[in-house]
């Protein structure tokens, strides 16, 4: 284990704020604690987004029809929502439609999404911007609402899209994000006040789609929805999850405990849930039997069951689902790359016969953090491509199909960009660091070599980087309370502060292990609570806890943790919650009997 400072970190005890804000970039510490709407950028900064507003209203004034493409994520569903919501809030009765996509983790006008004849517009909200080809052969007019970078030129859709909008500064926003701007050019043009109404699915969509929140107007526009939640089924995901939440709606909450719910149902449920899931973010209200299950203290009975509480149930067991299969996958992928084990600058596996293709991302992600390097893994499809562009032929051929991501803190900017530079791979398209790839069959090896090239002189540093390097003495109740406030702040770019505590020197009865599984490591220092949770063995202080009996046998380590106030029935605990230690002596039985 290793642990340094932030670079030019103050490390000032006096000021906790500004200390661990400046060490993740922050340096108007007071502007971000209080930030106002003089940090969102006005939507005529993006590009097209008159052209767009144009072609909607023309379509608008005729009662076309529209239809709105959901893409498979969170960021498409509140994206997609907001739209069709506002359209509806606008004319109740005005011929608007959603397309949902057939197959699980689809994306954009993949060969799955139909358009039936009748539409005359097509708004594509957080995809399409790549959709060049499938744009063209529509034939119709497309509005595309995304955030995700150009890789193609796309002739046939107006495109509004931050990333490629010079004038607006902010790239980290999602396509709710976009879709929030849309709708607030739809007010002045239509002389509404909607467009704020959807804040709230457009914080949920920043926060599930980890936009980074050093960006103020993104922090802003999360602070405006999680203040004022106005969705039904948005709050029936919060009041399913509030114990686990302690009551405290803010981003890592919902980050931890309401997007990974939703994302379990888009990843792998059925199609009927998935579209009963989207039907209660639209609020269809509607109510459906349920045959409650028997307790010891109550029989089974048949209840009268909301969309948004059905929506809730569904998506829980669709998560407990994925999260079984998940850790399946993850055990059988860890076993083979054990049994091949390789010094490849990036780990990369053929996973056809292992993981469910909705998981691959959440999968690669995991062996990512697990072998701290890059992660590519892929699954073998069938893919349809131009043979003739004259005859407009087709054929047919056997390809990769994956998912890529990067590790934290990697020294590596963009992944995706060194996968573009490799001539072995078709593409990589979709965010920096969390995208998909297409590669030739036959092409596997020569991938894996030309990634070794380019990467040859990228060192993986897993060292942990704290706000704090402290000896044991040091480390105060008030600290710990001044560092809990971060606990409503921290998200994608503002991690949770770290401490590193050095020179803690215990005997043996001062441990425990404890827990259902005997897998968890608690002792207490003055008045704080250390813990570390689901030990392991070659953990070396839980392994030496595990053979050492006698009560006064010593051992010395440090640690890497995160602070916290622990609060349950009332009783409010400080705590350091153990990411990692390293032992620096002990003495055992084994030891005893060598001197004796």
């Amino acid at each position: 284990m290793q642990y340094r400072l932030y670079d030019g970190s103050k490390s000032s005890k006096s000021n906790v704020l500004e200390t661990v804000l400046e060490n993740r970039g922050i340096t108007d510490c007071y502007r971000y604690m209080n930030l106002d709407d003089s940090v969102i950028i006005p939507y005529k900064k993006l590009d097209n987004i008159d052209e767009a507003v144009d072609c909607f209203e023309k379509h608008y004034e005729n009662e076309n029809t529209i239809a709105i493409l959901v893409d498979e994520d969170v960021d498409g569903f509140c994206s997609a929502g907001m739209m069709y919501s506002y359209i509806k809030e606008m004319n109740p009765n005005y011929p608007v439609k959603y397309i949902l996509h057939g197959k699980n983790k689809a994306h954009g006008l993949s060969n799955d999404v139909i358009i039936t004849d009748d539409i005359k517009l097509l708004i594509i909200p957080d995809a399409g911007t790549n959709d060049s080809e499938q744009c063209e052969k529509l034939k119709i007019d497309i509005i595309i609402l995304d955030h995700h970078e150009k890789e193609e030129d796309n002739e046939h859709a107006i495109i509004v899209n931050n990333q490629m909008s010079k004038s607006y500064s902010n790239k980290d926003f999602c396509g709710a994000g976009i879709v929030y701007k849309f709708l607030q050019a739809l007010d002045e043009r239509f002389w509404n006040e909607y467009a704020d109404n959807y804040l709230d699915l457009c914080a949920l969509a920043n926060i599930s789609d980890v936009m980074d929140i050093r960006s103020l107007e993104t922090k802003r526009i999360i602070n405006k929805g999680l203040s004022n939640i106005r969705n039904k089924c948005f709050s029936s995901f919060i009041e399913a999850q509030n114990y686990s939440m302690n009551g405290r709606i803010n981003i890592h909450n919902i980050q931890w405990y309401i997007t990974p719910v939703i994302n379990g149902m888009i990843r792998i449920g059925d199609q009927e849930e998935k579209e009963l899931l989207f039907r209660s973010f639209i609020e269809q209200d509607e109510f459906f039997e349920y045959k409650t299950r028997a307790r010891k203290d109550k029989p089974s009975e048949i209840i009268q069951e909301s969309i948004y509480d059905k929506a809730v149930r569904l998506s829980k067991n669709a998560k407990s689902r994925q999260d079984k299969l998940k850790e399946k996958s993850v055990d059988k992928i860890v076993e083979i790359i054990k049994k091949t084990p390789n010094d490849n600058k990036i780990t990369i596996l053929d996973v056809t016969n292992l993981l469910n293709n909705g998981l691959s991302g959440l999968v690669a992600m995991k062996i990512a953090e697990l072998f701290n390097k890059p992660c590519i893994l892929l699954n073998q499809y069938i893919e349809t491509v131009k043979k003739d562009d004259k005859k407009k032929t087709t054929m047919e051929r056997l390809v990769y199909g994956g998912s890529a991501r990067n590790i934290d803190h990697s020294p590596i900017d963009s992944f995706k960009d060194v996968i573009n530079s490799s001539s072995a791979f078709n593409w990589g398209k979709g965010h920096a660091n969390a995208f998909g790839v297409n590669l030739d069959i036959d092409k596997l090896d020569e991938a894996i070599n030309s990634l070794n090239y380019i990467l040859q002189d990228v060192e993986y540093d897993s060292t942990y980087r704290c706000d704090y390097i402290l000896d044991i003495s040091e480390v105060t109740a008030k600290l710990i309370v001044d560092l809990n406030q971060f606990s409503d702040i921290i998200g994608q770019g503002i991690n949770e502060p770290m401490l590193a505590i050095e020179n803690i020197s215990l005997d043996r009865v001062e441990l425990d292990i404890i827990g259902k599984n005997s897998d968890t490591i608690k002792f207490k220092v003055g008045d704080i609570e250390y813990v570390q949770f689901k030990c392991k063995e070659g953990n070396e202080l839980f392994d030496w806890l595990n053979t050492c009996w006698d009560d006064e046998n010593n051992i010395t380590f440090n640690i890497v943790g995160k602070p916290m106030v622990n609060e349950y029935n009332g009783v409010k605990t400080m705590q350091i919650v153990i990411q990692d230690l390293v032992v620096i002596n002990k003495t055992d039985q084994e030891d005893e009997e060598d001197v004796w």
